[in-house]
């Protein structure tokens, strides 16, 4: 019950992030630079505030990795550049279709690769949580501009990067916090390519500053705590509920219709999560 909860608000919080950054950047508060900027010192802020006050030890114990620390940093940095420069022009269901498509294509070749074996009940838990999300997707999904398509899959290839290498830490609040103060410093290293003072408004720097605290920094933390009890192809698939939280979340929020298609994908998305979850619980008790 508390891995089902911590990935819930996990998703909750990366759906919201994806709703800030659109509204931020499709309503011209913001360029997308700035935003990632921002966003990234504002969530390293954050987790350093936090490591101080619970554990001032945890950024200097024996545990620390470069290598690792320079993969999460530099994977971070360029997911949320790259996102961030592919919705200036990409549309929402796009942009999530791409994205997301290439996280579980990523994650799921790696999960093959390492000698996972794929029983019945998760090939039909992918197959219905994937029937879901292109129920959703595909009939909003314009053609995307080459570019803007391609940095979005890059985006996604970082994901899933950042993702897997969080799933090997034993201490997600250090490997978060370490991972995010390597991209604030990576960022700082960029910022004349990325600050652009004159295109922010009050309302782009909120924007960007609750993205870096409450959807990135403390939501990274969660996920991370919830995928030590998750298995890659689980932490893949339970993923694909994000849009639509985020397309349910615009229905609430901004007043975008509920149509029968976004209701349909749904129930299949969170359908076919249900039945991985039921697969892997089972694998265990065989085991």
């Amino acid at each position: 019950m508390k891995t089902f909860l911590l990935t819930f608000i996990a998703m909750l919080a990366f759906a919201a992030n994806s709703i800030l950054c659109r509204v931020a950047l499709l309503e011209g508060y913001i360029d997308a630079g700035s935003f990632t900027l921002i966003r990234i010192l504002s969530g390293a802020t954050t987790l350093l505030i936090i490591t101080i006050i619970y554990n001032r030890s945890n950024l200097v114990t024996a545990s620390f990795n470069r290598k690792s620390v320079l993969v999460l940093s530099i994977s971070l940095l360029f997911y949320a550049l790259f996102f961030s420069l592919a919705y200036i022009e990409l549309g929402t269901g796009t942009g999530a279709l791409i994205l997301f498509g290439v996280v579980q294509l990523s994650m799921l070749a790696t999960y093959a690769y390492k000698g996972n074996r794929i029983i019945g009940f998760e090939w039909l838990g992918i197959g219905v949580a994937v029937s879901g999300f292109l129920i959703l997707l595909l009939p909003s999904a314009t053609r995307p501009d080459p570019l803007s398509a391609l940095l979005m899959a890059l985006s996604g290839v970082c994901w899933a990067i950042f993702t897997l290498q969080g799933k090997v830490s034993g201490k997600p609040l250090q490997s978060t916090t370490q991972g995010f103060v390597g991209s604030a410093l990576l960022a700082l290293l960029m910022l004349p390519w990325l600050l652009s003072i004159e295109t922010i408004s009050r309302t782009g720097l909120m924007l960007a500053v609750c993205s870096g605290i409450f959807t990135s920094a403390l939501g990274y933390v969660i996920w991370y705590m919830a995928l030590r009890q998750l298995t890659v192809l689980t932490a893949s698939i339970v993923q694909l509920s994000v849009p639509g939280i985020a397309l349910l979340g615009g229905v609430i929020l901004v007043g975008e219709p509920l149509s029968f298609n976004i209701a349909l994908s749904t129930m299949c998305i969170l359908g076919g999560i249900a039945l991985v979850f039921i697969a892997q619980q089972k694998k265990r008790m065989l085991n």
